[in-house]
């Protein structure tokens, strides 16, 4: 059983600048050396933990190589899902009854639209599916009203910080 030093360098002080140096070397090799983020990430703080820390090669392998394919089933199971309903949607026809709805019930301002779709449908899904399901579904239906791909990513994004702090109430 692994078990993590605490202070390394027998200074607190020297040690929270030891730890600072993958933070740093991230930022180096992303803005600087222009490398690509996991190469850097790994980089960046896997040699740290095995010549400051003491982590064990191999143990630190496999934790790093379960931690991405969880990550990656993570996102990708949020993705399938929200592309599955935004399909199902489109080819039964209840997406251009949700795009016609704003329009017809409340406003033609592509303005008041964007709130409504991104803020309280987003924040409707982030409460139900959670995980970052409002990015894989309300960003298509921005898109879909017109809206400039980046600034529908940007206002998906604003509109799903402010649920994303009561998680996804459903999962539980």
């Amino acid at each position: 059983m692994f078990s993590q030093i605490l202070n390394p360098t027998g200074n607190m002080f020297f040690t929270w600048l030891v730890a600072l140096v993958p933070v740093a070397a991230l930022l180096f090799m992303l803005a600087v050396l222009r490398w690509s983020a996991w190469v850097a990430t790994l980089i960046g703080s896997f040699a740290l933990a095995v010549w400051v820390w003491g982590m064990p090669l191999g143990d630190g392998t496999l934790a790093y190589l379960y931690g991405s394919a969880t990550g990656i089933w993570n996102v990708n199971w949020i993705t399938f899902w929200g592309v599955m309903l935004f399909n199902t949607l489109v080819v039964t026809g209840a997406f251009e009854k949700l795009r016609r709805w704003p329009i017809a019930q409340a406003t033609q301002n592509i303005r008041v639209q964007t709130i409504l779709f991104a803020w309280a449908f987003g924040a409707l899904l982030e409460g139900l599916v959670g995980f970052g399901f409002p990015w894989a579904f309300v960003a298509p239906i921005l898109i879909a009203l017109g809206i400039p791909d980046l600034d529908a990513i940007r206002v998906a994004a604003i509109a799903n910080n402010a649920p994303v702090s009561y998680g996804a109430l459903a999962s539980l």
